[in-house]
């Protein structure tokens, strides 16, 4: 089979393999890969019949960066292919970066197109420059798997597949494929800079290793594959364990039981808290948050924060960031006869139906004030939880049921002397919260 059968072949079994995407947007820089890709891609949507088009980051890093953006535009024009050109200046990004820059603008400059597969060309040489990168970085399993096959991205509008379909194929098959169909392509001058850690890999580096083992790309390609399912299964086992025992992974307040973490192996431990943590965390801060203990504190990236309390280590939030969808919810309030029962205040509490007739479910306002129950007076909600030990940055997430401004029960902390059920009452409710509490289900006031 020569060069150009092969790559179809394979971008066809690719396809299938990644479940048949109808909508494929190709990401093509105008660079024989990307080239090869958008071409093999424009053959196997005739024959397949899903819907491909192509989308260009000018990043106006070069002065030839118009140029490279219109070669592609052409290039897609003669081919029948919708192309979209996005704008974007990088100037002063790292690597890194940049390089998200370019997939955020890609992914998220399509809000109205719901569900997509972005292409992309990465190469077998692309995967070992990768995991030698992650390497020579200290990574874990995480980073020493490389790039996947296939990967989700939430997007605005909706999710994108990352779709690699060329990552086990060497660059010598994807250029030989374009000069036996005849085709050209741009070359991006900035690839031969080593100054550029992974371009130093790729042109001083691989090429002595090559010299002595031809075959070194195949292995280490090889070894990522084995290491990313080594990795799935780690994270397999931390996330069941978490969903198995003492631990919450919503937002806004995430949870684990110190005795649940301190049971795992080191190995699924530090990927336990990753799990628990909804923003990316290096080495030293993940081994910081596995030693964290109860009455400590800990500042994570992009404002959030871990806390221990007497049972829990707990991830929290940004102040002020919001979360509508884990507002407590009617449905979560589940009434019925009261038939002598008082409730303990935390998710069961008992109070007159005159009184919880007037009542909504919300979270905390600016003027809320309560009178606790046996309490001569009110006083403010914010007194009242310092006066409870609730931890300050579960506040703003305890479920409020209240009259106005007056609350009446602070689900997960107490009741208001406005509950309070007794003989002469008549006829009183039990209300049952089966929703969310920040603290767990030992109420927001454990220590």
């Amino acid at each position: 089979m020569d060069d150009w059968a092969f790559l179809v072949a394979h971008a066809r079994e690719s396809w299938r393999r990644a479940g048949k995407p109808g909508r494929v947007k190709a990401a093509v820089s105008g660079g024989a890969d990307s080239v090869a890709l958008l071409l093999a891609l424009a053959e196997l949507s005739v024959q397949e019949g899903f819907s491909l088009s192509c989308v260009h980051v000018d990043h106006g890093l070069r002065p030839d960066s118009a140029a490279d953006a219109a070669f592609v535009a052409d290039l897609c024009g003669r081919l029948g292919v919708p192309c979209r050109v996005i704008p974007l200046k990088l100037t002063g990004k790292s690597e890194d970066e940049a390089r998200q820059a370019r997939y955020g603008a890609m992914l998220d400059s399509f809000p109205d197109e719901g569900d997509f597969a972005l292409a992309l060309a990465h190469h077998r040489r692309d995967q070992a420059e990768t995991l030698l990168l992650h390497l020579l970085r200290g990574s874990g399993g995480r980073g020493l798997s490389g790039m996947a096959d296939t990967a989700l991205r939430k997007r605005e509008g909706g999710t994108a597949l990352l779709w690699r379909p060329f990552l086990d194929v060497p660059p010598e098959t994807l250029r030989g494929a374009l000069i036996q169909k005849g085709v050209s392509w741009r070359e991006d001058g900035t690839n031969e800079d080593d100054g550029y850690l992974r371009n130093f890999l790729r042109i001083r580096v691989l090429p002595l290793i090559r010299e002595r083992l031809p075959r070194a790309e195949v292995a280490v390609a090889r070894c990522a594959r084995i290491l990313a399912d080594d990795e799935e299964y780690l994270v397999r086992a931390a996330t069941d364990a978490l969903r198995g025992g003492d631990a919450r992974l919503a937002d806004p307040c995430r949870y684990a039981a110190f005795s649940l973490l301190r049971a795992l192996p080191v190995p699924l431990r530090r990927r336990a808290v990753r799990i628990l943590c909804p923003v990316a965390l290096d080495f030293e801060q993940t081994e910081a948050l596995c030693r964290l203990r109860p009455g400590e504190t800990m500042n994570l990236p992009l404002g959030w924060r871990a806390l221990g309390t007497e049972k829990r280590l707990h991830i929290l939030p940004p102040e002020g960031l919001c979360f509508p969808d884990a507002l407590p919810r009617s449905e979560a309030l589940r009434v019925s006869p009261a038939n002598g029962e008082r409730g303990d205040g935390i998710r069961v509490q008992a109070m007159p139906r005159r009184v919880y007739e007037n009542c909504v479910l919300r979270t905390r306002q600016p003027c809320d004030a309560i009178r606790p129950l046996g309490s001569p007076g009110h006083k403010s909600l914010q007194d009242y939880f310092t006066d409870k030990k609730v931890p300050r940055p579960f506040r703003p997430y305890v479920p409020l049921l209240c009259d106005g401004s007056r609350v009446i029960w602070a689900m997960g902390v107490g009741p208001g002397e406005e509950a309070r059920v007794t003989d002469d009452t008549g006829d009183a409710v039990l209300l049952r919260y089966t929703g969310f509490l920040p603290g767990g289900d030992g109420g927001a006031s454990e220590k």
